[in-house]
């Protein structure tokens, strides 16, 4: 695996690949590596020659009082998975400045209307850097597939939207979310769980799945929403939202209703910030 930590060695390694005309798919992550950004590797395999990873931890996408200085950040760890995977390169920046080379002047890509609700509307400015990020990346490494999980339901909409705008021949892959035995959506936050929480956690999935039942049962979302809530309540646990969309995250009427759909869900144990979505027609 080649490892590169400056933007001047990775514009080379993108000459090298280019010339042996393979294709290259990136799978951007901000490390801590768990199954599910494996799986995106796997999944990248399928549809490219060579498959580069970047970990990165964007600052611009933390709010203040967010946990950017405490996020897990386990190189060596993630150098071993990635080998074992036979990831075709890392790259790992050694500064913002390989990223955000003039970071007092760098323009922000908006993430709009969509970026503002949801988990936008609990983390303001949080898709901004996420979409200024990838943007960043895509720009850099140029990339034939860009390979992103469906957990972060809402972020993998709107990068494919910046992608379309900024990066048309770009192609966005999304995988599927890769769980515990317990249905627990796999994260790096979820080490910021205690034993107890970790206990009760799985139980966003199995309400979502509930709320599913009822939804199909009577066709009301502020009812199905009220009901999934007071599971969550009853459990200790803080809804940030609850939110039944079509899977545009458009708000459910005559004209969608028969489409495909998405329960999606954010909670809060102690400290840590959950999500989990599950689609369904």
């Amino acid at each position: 695996m080649i490892f590169v930590q400056t933007k001047k060695e990775m514009d080379e390694s993108i000459k090298l690949l280019k010339k042996n005309s393979d294709k290259i798919s990136l799978v951007p992550t901000m490390g801590n590596l768990h199954e599910g950004h494996l799986s995106l590797i796997e999944l990248a395999k399928k549809y490219s020659s060579k498959v580069i990873v970047s970990i990165f931890v964007n600052p611009l996408q933390f709010g203040e009082n967010e946990d950017f200085h405490k996020y897990p950040r386990t190189l060596e760890k993630d150098m071993k998975k990635l080998i074992d995977k036979k990831c075709d390169l890392l790259f790992f920046p050694k500064s913002e400045q390989e990223i955000f080379p003039e970071t007092h002047i760098i323009k922000k890509i908006n993430s709009g209307k969509l970026g503002n609700i949801l988990c936008g509307e609990k983390r303001p400015g949080h898709f901004d850097g996420v979409l200024t990020v990838v943007h960043q990346l895509f720009s850099l490494i140029k990339p034939n597939i860009a390979v992103f999980g469906a957990k972060d339901y809402q972020q993998q909409i709107l990068i494919r939207d910046m992608s379309k705008k900024f990066f048309p021949k770009i192609k966005i892959i999304v995988g599927p979310i890769i769980r515990d035995k317990n249905g627990l959506a796999l994260s790096s936050r979820n080490t910021y769980l205690t034993k107890k929480e970790k206990e009760i956690a799985p139980f966003l999935f199995k309400s979502l799945k509930q709320g599913i039942k009822y939804y199909k049962e009577n066709n009301d979302v502020n009812f199905t929403k009220k009901e999934v809530k007071n599971m969550l309540i009853n459990k200790g646990i803080e809804v940030d939202y609850l939110e039944i969309r079509d899977n545009h995250l458009n708000n459910l009427d005559n004209t969608n209703k028969r489409n495909k759909k998405i329960f999606l869900g954010s909670i809060r144990l102690g400290n840590t910030k959950l999500i989990d979505n599950i689609e369904f027609f």
